[in-house]
């Protein structure tokens, strides 16, 4: 594939990546909860489910997914359920004081528990693996090894969903820097709780293509 098509590939990728969706309100709530450094745990875990999610698209089981109505129809309501839960816990913890130079030892949140939020909040999207499998096939050479164009591809999507998630993830630690009042870090919390509700609900009564 050439450069200028992998150029395009990636900036595809990207433009889509940075649309504002559960997995960019995941990485910036926890770099407003926890700080940057923190959100670099849920950038790998969302980089983790990207990369899964690619490579299941590449190898032939996004085809499968995708033609199964029932199967992606569980994983749809599955996922859509995640979210507003996601959502209401967010919601939940409105109220609470953002110390920002609190000890760290006072709130601290385990990097694994991040991690692993960031990856289910991504892997609970199935429309991310029907992006790919239709995605993928445009940009496919069938004079390179397609093997090796295809793993290009899946490196690609993980560096830029790692990158995207951290972005976001500095500027919800931007955001906690500025000693915002609690007023407004309550409000700051609230509407990304209804964003992931309102995220899930979009998923579970969206029709399926």
């Amino acid at each position: 594939m050439d450069l200028h098509y992998w150029i395009i590939f990636a900036a595809t990728v990207l433009g889509v990546s940075l649309v504002p969706g559960p997995s960019t309100l995941i990485a910036f709530a926890h770099g407003a909860a926890h700080g940057w450094l923190r959100s670099i745990s849920t950038a790998f875990g969302n980089a983790l489910a990207s990369t899964l999610q690619a490579t299941a698209a590449s190898v032939g089981l996004g085809l499968l997914i995708t033609s199964s109505g029932s199967l992606l129809l569980a994983l749809k309501y599955a996922g859509a359920a995640y979210l507003i839960y996601v959502g209401v816990q967010i919601w939940r913890t409105a109220s609470r004081r953002l110390q920002v130079h609190a000890d760290v030892d006072r709130c601290k949140t385990a990097r694994r528990k991040l991690f692993l939020s960031g990856f289910t909040v991504a892997i609970s999207n199935p429309k991310a693996i029907a992006f790919f499998t239709a995605l993928f096939p445009q940009f496919l050479s069938l004079e390179g090894n397609s093997f090796a164009q295809l793993g290009g591809m899946v490196a690609v999507v993980a560096f830029i969903a790692f990158s995207v998630a951290l972005f976001y993830g500095c500027v919800g630690a931007w955001v906690r820097g500025l000693e915002l009042s609690r007023k407004v870090m309550s409000r700051i919390r609230k509407t990304t709780g209804g964003l992931f509700v309102a995220s899930g609900v979009g998923l579970a009564l969206s029709r399926n293509s």
